[in-house]
């Protein structure tokens, strides 16, 4: 890159960033700097509680049911299997052994090494200051390997096994309180990463405030914890305070509101003379955050489903603290909430309560109250929609542990309300839904203009769910902070379910999270009727290109259940390198013609490509290649998966047309004398193209 292309890309990003952004990021890294070369004193924080402290107390002020009641509505319902899981998680964390990420099992030691990497060994400096404790990732690698363990999800295994587990209790209350001495100890006040961000520091807070109540209630005194867990939850309040601009002007997104909660989660419970201005902090920020950064139509600022989960959970912690202390919720929290509710349950697979993996998704589920996956979404939308709607939308099952710890096992005696999932458009953020009329099959994409930081660069990208298999799959995100290798290929364009024109990204990959020129995006098209439904939009990202700007426009028909038919049009000038690229989310496959099928559990799925004159393309697949990387699926942090990606690439002048046959076997692309195109096979359906948009659909 030449110096006049780095002057460019330095002033659009402070275009972007806005003047008050960019003079706050100057004196932060300022501040940043010196405390790399002038170590500060640890101004530790006086703690002066107005009133004596006791975990009783603690338990009145948060608002979760009664162990016993939990045990007795749920035993039966989450059933053996379940619950030995929870209580071999339990156990495995008292040894040090933590599911991280929600899939796989990290060992910080006994005890826990704070500060290790548990995937290579390396630790982090725990003397140095929390602004510069994260110079030496270069070295130890993803900071976020060693966050987990400090998020303590353990501290709710531990409290939700005591509680189906009686006989466990001792051990496992001993377990948490020796752990939580033990990370105080190892810890210092501002010093080291755990101190380096407010979100953790949150996390931090609200999983000891529900095991240290959790234990009190299931008759564990836990002798001597109370006032050492007040003047810690103190601490934290106070840092988050002194640090919460960096939320507010660098990042303001899920971090702003998961300090803010911590905020007010502090101002309840801990009695200080500074308790009433968090708590007026963290109310003030939530209800300026919520309309900012849940959408119109629900969608999330960081277009990332597992981040609007975050989001989410901490409205209910908020919400419900709120609620046991006898206040009223802002409606502008419950409005959004409920608004988000209705665009995750939009883009829900039934059978498994999971999402498209669409955007970044680090692993976070910082309330962990639930035996279901990670990927299942039905614990949190069951909560929110008691919460703001005062009916359920699951019939019971696992997914309601999370209700009833927070509302209480009166709560699945609420109205049973399951609405239909159908095709959905979301204008506003740009999302739209293609469903028929079994739940289980359906397409989803996103195409509008972005007005916010991003974080992976996938305009156009659809995902397609076949009798509830995620056939056609975002790749993930695998590791934020690990090999750079690794992070751009699962961030940019060339891993997503979208067309690359001359191997460029729709955006800059300027820094690790930080895309350049925000892509403008239109939706052009969206219908559903009975029979079939049709979505088309173009972006503008290419028209930054060398030789000549492009659009891309795509077409997305679906027929039936079962038949998908994608058509992108590539407009512009000159030769170009276009490549088309479809990632499964299962490895097994086998050549059929000129389609590939992918072998799913609920039998094979057909991905066919063809040119404007529906001859077929030809397909190459790639089953998890290390060097370049492709076809690799992550849908948990820190594990990728081999998975078959299927791809088209040429060299031709623009403009340029693909038509992708997607669904069951059999169907086949044909051409009439008139120009209609024609699908043959299990379904039978014509249509016409002009200009890349389907239309008079027979």
């Amino acid at each position: 890159m030449n110096i006049l292309d780095s002057l460019r890309n330095g002033t659009q990003e402070l275009r972007e960033l806005g003047l008050r952004r960019v003079l706050f990021r100057v004196r932060h890294e300022l501040r940043r700097r010196s405390d790399a070369f002038v170590r500060p004193r640890a101004a530790v924080p006086t703690t002066e509680l107005l009133e004596p402290v006791s975990l009783e107390r603690l338990a009145d002020r948060l608002p979760f049911a009664r162990p016993a009641d939990v045990r007795e509505a749920l035993a039966e319902v989450l059933g053996r299997e379940r619950l030995a899981q929870l209580r071999e998680l339990a156990e495995q964390a008292a040894d040090g052994k933590i599911r991280a990420f929600g899939r796989w099992v990290a060992d910080y030691g006994d005890p826990i090494d704070w500060h290790v990497n548990p995937t290579n060994g390396q630790r982090w400096a725990a003397e140095r200051p929390h602004s510069v404790a994260l110079a030496d990732e270069p070295r130890v690698g993803d900071v976020k390997l060693t966050w987990e363990v400090a998020r303590f999800p353990q501290a709710y295994w531990f409290a939700r096994a005591a509680t189906f587990f009686p006989e466990l209790r001792p051990t496992l209350g001993n377990a948490f309180v020796q752990q939580v001495r033990s990370f105080v100890s190892n810890n210092p006040y501002g010093f080291g990463v755990h101190w380096n961000s407010g979100q953790e520091v949150a996390f931090r807070m609200m999983a000891w405030a529900f095991a240290a109540a959790v234990f009190e209630r299931n008759g564990e005194s836990l002798d001597g914890f109370a006032e050492p867990l007040a003047v810690q939850l103190h601490r934290s309040a106070v840092h988050i305070e002194s640090i919460i601009d960096y939320a507010r002007f660098a990042v303001y997104n899920n971090h702003l509101l998961s300090e803010a909660l911590g905020l007010l989660l502090a101002g309840l419970v801990v009695p200080t003379k500074q308790s009433a201005g968090w708590l007026a902090l963290g109310v003030e920020e939530l209800t300026q955050e919520a309309d900012r950064q849940i959408y119109p139509d629900g969608a999330y600022i960081q277009h990332s489903h597992n981040y609007h989960r975050v989001a989410l959970i901490n409205y209910v912690w908020s919400a419900r603290l709120l609620q046991q202390a006898g206040r009223a919720v802002p409606s502008v929290w419950l409005a959004a909430m409920e608004r988000s509710l209705d665009f995750l349950y939009a883009h829900q697979c039934p059978t498994d309560g999971r999402l498209p993996n669409f955007g970044a998704n680090d692993g976070a589920h910082q309330t962990q109250l639930s035996t279901c996956d990670f990927s299942d979404f039905r614990p949190i939308l069951q909560t929110v929609s008691a919460l703001t709607r005062g009916e359920r939308l699951y019939d019971r099952g696992p997914w309601d542990e999370e209700l009833v710890w927070w509302q209480g096992a009166s709560a699945l005696d609420l109205p049973l309300r399951a609405r239909p999932r159908c095709s959905a458009s979301f204008a506003s953020s740009g999302y739209h839904v293609l469903r028929g009329d079994d739940e289980r099959s359906f397409a989803t994409m996103r195409c509008g203009s972005l007005s916010e930081r991003f974080s992976q660069i996938d305009m156009l990208h659809v995902d397609v769910f076949f009798r509830g298999v995620n056939v056609l799959a975002d790749g993930g995100s695998f590791l934020y902070n690990g090999p750079p290798v690794w992070h751009q290929h699962f961030f940019r364009t060339a891993s997503h379910n979208t067309v690359v024109i001359d191997d460029a990204d729709q955006m800059l990959h300027w820094r690790r999270f930080k895309p350049l020129y925000w892509t403008r995006a239109r939706t052009l098209q969206f219908e559903s009727h009975g029979r079939y439904g049709l979505f088309a939009g173009e972006h503008f990202g290419y028209e930054r290109l060398p030789g000549g700007p492009c659009v891309h426009r795509r077409s997305v028909l679906r027929f039936g259940d079962e038949c998908w038919v994608v058509v992108d049009r590539v407009k512009g000038t000159g030769a170009r390198r276009i490549g088309l690229q479809w990632l499964a989310g299962v490895a097994e496959h086998r050549r059929e013609g000129a389609a590939v099928e992918l072998l799913t559990a609920e039998g094979p799925f057909s991905v066919g490509v063809f040119d404007g004159t529906a001859r077929p393309v030809p397909l190459d697949v790639v089953v998890g290649s290390e060097t370049p990387p492709r076809g690799w699926l992550s849908r948990y942090y820190g594990e990728r998966t081999p998975v078959a990606s299927i791809a088209a690439h040429f060299t031709e002048h623009l403009p340029q047309t693909l038509i992708s046959v997607l669904g069951a076997p059999g169907h086949v692309l044909g051409r009439t004398e008139r120009g209609r195109f024609v699908v043959a096979g299990p379904s039978q359906f014509s249509f016409a193209i002009e200009d890349g948009m389907i239309g008079d659909v027979r």
